[in-house]
């Protein structure tokens, strides 16, 4: 039996659930460390990422929000614009020592082609992304 790839990263951020959740879904503190990402953070509210791959050639990512509960939950579909189906991303923010820790899931990749290469990408992606979320939020809104 083949496992289904799992993209997972987590991250601790100092600094409260409140502070974690407003950079994650209000439009203009979010373009302060991920500008190239728009978000309509509501149920059915859509999502563009506009980006270049490693040969330079631009790139499209876009889904909708399916779930939102405000500093608990944001779950939304994720889709290149060359993929034939969409991931799922679980973003779950939780109250932890010194703040906050921020999970963050991405599913569905066995209905892909290259689903575990393509998984392997976008840990890094997401990692990258938690922590520029972790290094703006700390900076921005630290303990309170």
């Amino acid at each position: 039996m083949v496992r289904e790839p799992l993209v997972e990263v987590s991250v601790v951020i100092a600094a409260p659930a409140e502070a974690v959740w407003h950079a994650l879904v209000d439009a203009d503190t979010r373009a302060m460390w991920w500008r190239y990402l728009d978000l309509d953070a509501r149920v059915g509210g859509r999502l563009s990422e506009r980006w270049s791959g490693a040969d330079g050639e631009a790139r499209l990512t876009t889904g909708r929000v399916r779930t939102l509960e405000p500093c608990r939950l944001l779950r939304f579909t994720w889709a290149d614009d060359d993929w034939a189906m969409s991931t799922t991303v679980t973003i779950e923010p939780a109250r932890a020592r010194p703040g906050t820790q921020v999970q963050v899931r991405e599913t569905s990749w066995s209905r892909l082609r290259d689903g575990p290469s393509l998984a392997a990408a976008h840990r890094d992606g997401w990692g990258a992304h938690v922590e520029d979320l972790r290094r703006f939020t700390e900076a921005a809104g630290g303990p309170r």
